[in-house]
């Protein structure tokens, strides 16, 4: 929801008794619905009885009934708004039954549930010349009309070119418990909106009303029963034929529940994050194909290097060049079969020149249906265990050849002791 009155740019406060909501002449309105694909399955009598088609005939050549110099524009813009989830506006010549074109203002506003996942359309066209020859309130008047706003499952609200809120649907009534009367108040939106977020939306709704530009904000809102929910505000101007801004039409669309979400979620990768810099190991993800797209904090301040160099296949460039085509090969392998323990040994290079051998292992992670995902890797330190290994070794061969070398002395006294005998 935006901020009204002396709080925004170029406002202009009026007395709330003098204020009445707006609407349209039903017959003025035309209405459709279309699914999310863009595919229209309702449309209102009203616009039946303006085309003359059948619900069938415009669900599946309403293009025909454009004027043939609008199509491509009309066209653009619709796949533009589909693709981006966007309420839009536009207008264009529409075919009436008569064969003559008319001029129409149509916008359509989508529907998202519960999951942001969108359900359908909203469309609404008004007939222009019709609403020059009845003189309405302005062009913009229609973004008014009730059953419209009842329709959509948002909170709905409209303001002047200054951001004087001037109407309010029953879901917005509903949710906050203010009435119409309440709700055109100077003090109205400090006291609904959560205390740390109304500097920032007052920063962006006159950012919108000095510019014209879409408004769009996350906020939250004060329930009637003095909670607060997350919803998300978006808000477009209607202009007139010069082009002037006269109206704002906006909703709020609750997503608290999909805020939690991503709230956890963020708490979650935070979690991790700290967890995988904490641990005493270089740690790394690969996707599918073993294309690495992640290091921890470890990995970096070891190598020396940052994750445009080390991403994909980059890690080769700090492994010992006497190592590292093993190394590819052998781990090319594994994602290949999807090895379901990868472990190999290596030395890389760090950050001052010095190469320490690291123990790697790499575990695959599958979706539902078994796929491989992504790999999670880690390289652990063990050149002091190879270095004693190595020391172990040596001393151990020393052993073995001090041994050799005794049983050797020990055979040729044997050999001297039964000569001296033998005599």
């Amino acid at each position: 929801m935006a901020f009204a009155n002396s709080e925004t740019p170029n406002s202009t406060s009026r007395p709330e008794e003098n204020y009445q909501p707006t609407t349209l002449p039903i017959s003025t309105l035309l209405l459709g619905i279309a699914d999310a694909a863009g595919n229209i399955v309702y449309v209102s009598p009203e616009l039946l009885d303006f085309t003359g088609l059948t619900l069938k005939q415009i669900a599946t050549g309403w293009g025909a009934q454009v004027h043939p110099d609008d199509v491509a524009r009309t066209t653009a813009q619709w796949e533009q708004a589909l693709a981006a989830r966007q309420a839009y506006q536009i207008e264009f010549r529409f075919r009436r039954f008569d064969g003559e074109y008319r001029w129409v203002r149509s916008m359509g506003y989508p529907q998202l549930d519960e999951n942001n996942q969108l359900q359908q359309w909203i469309i609404n066209m008004v007939d222009v010349e019709q609403l020059r020859q009845s003189n309405s309130e302005s062009l913009g008047s229609w973004a008014d009309f009730n059953s419209l706003a009842e329709l959509i499952p948002q909170l709905v609200w409209t303001t002047d070119a200054t951001g004087f809120h001037t109407y309010f649907n029953q879901r917005w009534t509903d949710f906050t418990g203010y009435t119409l009367a309440d709700s055109v108040g100077p003090d109205m939106w400090n006291n609904l909106l959560h205390p740390d977020d109304r500097s920032r939306a007052r920063q962006v709704w006159g950012h919108s009303l000095a510019t014209g530009e879409f408004y769009e904000i996350e906020y939250r809102f004060k329930s009637r029963q003095n909670d607060y929910r997350w919803f998300l505000g978006q808000a477009v101007p209607v202009r007139n034929e010069a082009g002037e801004i006269i109206k704002w039409f906006g909703t709020c669309t609750d997503i608290h529940d999909q805020k939690m979400q991503e709230i956890a979620l963020r708490k979650r990768e935070q979690d991790f994050m700290t967890l995988a810099n904490a641990i005493p190991q270089l740690a790394w993800m690969a996707d599918e194909t073993g294309s690495i797209f992640w290091y921890n904090d470890r990995w970096f301040r070891f190598t020396g290097t940052t994750l445009p160099e080390m991403q994909g296949w980059g890690w080769q460039k700090v492994h010992h060049p006497d190592y590292v085509e093993g190394v590819k090969e052998r781990f090319q392998q594994a994602v290949a079969a999807g090895d379901e323990r990868w472990q190999d040994t290596f030395p890389l290079r760090r950050h001052d020149g010095e190469y320490r051998w690291f123990l790697t292992r790499a575990l695959p992670v599958r979706d539902e249906e078994g796929r491989i995902v992504r790999w999670c890797g880690t390289n652990t330190d063990v050149t002091e265990q190879k270095q004693l290994q190595e020391q172990l070794e040596r001393a151990y061969t020393d052993l073995e050849a001090k041994v050799m070398f005794r049983t050797l002395d020990l055979e040729r006294e044997v050999q001297e002791l039964r000569q001296r005998l033998g005599e």
